[in-house]
């Protein structure tokens, strides 16, 4: 029987606890908050932060796991890489993940090798350098280096508002590193979706685009939505450049998630390349929308038995995370009779009489959508009117 060490057990990562399940795997969870419902599936959990790589280093050691696996989780990722590694693991080399993990780092590997970057500043700490901030153009965007779903990510108009977007990034940084880099002014929203890569080879690689509604926080994304609306020609070009970086990363195998855009003149930047699926049940969504199914594929790479991989023509599909723009406390969802035919799963991270906090960052969602649709024209329609069509009401209390 294989035994596997998931690092977290938050709803996202059920799929894959499934999966597992289902292959017989003996399976072992460890995060720092039991509640999460992955646990439930688990033969073993531990009270353990995943982000602690030597104390889950300590564990993996004790309970010798044939895997180590971050399933949707970009902080959990290098700690996988960095165990699985230490002991001889099927996985990721910890130098790759470390790269494609790590905003500042990702952006110093980007102008290393010749691709297109903003200009940007590293600081550790609160030690700005606003003497090389003058090389910067206003706006820019200020993000702590090792966090993800859009938490701490502020966009800053001129100098005056720095230290304060550096402090506020400081809070969701574990290393205590924040990047300031000029902000990519472009005409459509960013590129978005989940990769596969085999053997060092991108042979998958779909990319919708970002669907931004949320008031409490514009630039934490709401949803995405597949196929793109922009030219094939250059979402391939997209694809050509995360291609690259993936082979010079020195990334072997498994799942990625990819942001990238486009400036007004139609300048291609890959802005992040997570070493994970995506979250908020994107591998599932891109399952309805392609028939590709990446967890799967991820489990058949670890056991060695990946074959190839099954991609049909994409069918118009999307996810959609419930939210609210204020904290308060979750009353009701209705589902309109309207949407229902196009749901294919619909998960509920909040019940009733429960508290809702404002949608600052992708932890911060109510539930999940995934939808798919039978035309393109229907999909627009139905996410243009999605606040009216899915209705989550919270009391702000």
């Amino acid at each position: 029987m294989k035994k596997a060490l998931f690092l977290g057990g938050a709803y996202a990562q059920i799929p894959i606890l499934k999966e597992a399940k289902a292959r017989g795997w003996y399976i072992i969870t460890c995060d720092y908050l039991p509640e999460n419902p992955g646990h439930k599936l688990a033969d073993e959990y531990y009270n353990l932060s995943t982000t602690d790589r030597e104390k889950v280093f300590e564990l993996a050691k004790k309970i010798k796991p044939d895997y180590v696996i971050a399933y949707a989780s970009d902080p959990a990722a290098p700690v996988a890489a960095y165990v699985s590694e230490k002991l001889g693991l099927p996985g990721n080399s910890y130098a790759s993940v470390e790269i494609l993990s790590e905003k500042d780092k990702f952006r110093n590997f980007l102008t290393e090798h010749g691709f297109n970057v903003p200009k940007y500043l590293s600081v550790r700490g609160t030690a700005v350098d606003f003497e090389k901030l003058k090389q910067l153009r206003f706006p820019v965007v200020v993000k702590p280096t090792d966090s993800s779903g859009s938490k701490g990510v502020t966009k800053v108009e001129s100098v005056a508002g720095i230290t304060s977007a550096v402090d506020y990034a400081l809070h969701f940084s574990r290393s205590q590193r924040v990047i300031i880099e000029e902000f990519i002014d472009n005409l459509s929203g960013d590129i978005h979706g989940d990769g596969f890569v085999v053997d060092g080879e991108l042979v998958f690689a779909q990319l919708g685009d970002h669907i931004y509604t949320s008031k409490a926080n514009p630039y934490n994304p709401t949803g995405t939505c597949w196929p793109s609306s922009i030219e094939s020609s250059a979402i391939e070009e997209i694809r050509t450049e995360v291609a690259r970086i993936v082979k010079l990363s020195g990334f072997n195998s498994g799942a990625i998630n990819i942001e990238a855009r486009f400036t007004k003149n139609n300048v291609p930047y890959v802005m992040e390349i997570g070493p994970r699926n995506g979250g908020h049940f994107v591998p599932q969504a891109l399952f309805y929308a392609t028939g590709f199914d990446m967890v799967s594929g991820y489990l058949d790479i670890l056991e060695g038995k990946y074959t190839h991989t099954h991609i049909s023509a994409v069918r118009p599909s999307a996810y959609i995370a419930l939210n609210s723009n204020e904290n308060g406390i979750l009353e009701t969802i209705t589902l309109d009779e309207e949407i229902q035919p196009f749901i294919n799963e619909f998960h509920q991270y909040i019940q009733p009489g429960q508290a809702v906090n404002s949608f600052q960052g992708a932890n911060a969602a109510i539930g999940i959508v995934l939808l798919t649709f039978p035309s393109v024209a229907i999909m627009q329609n139905m996410l243009d009117r999605m606040s009216d069509l899915i209705f989550v009401k919270v009391d702000n209390v």
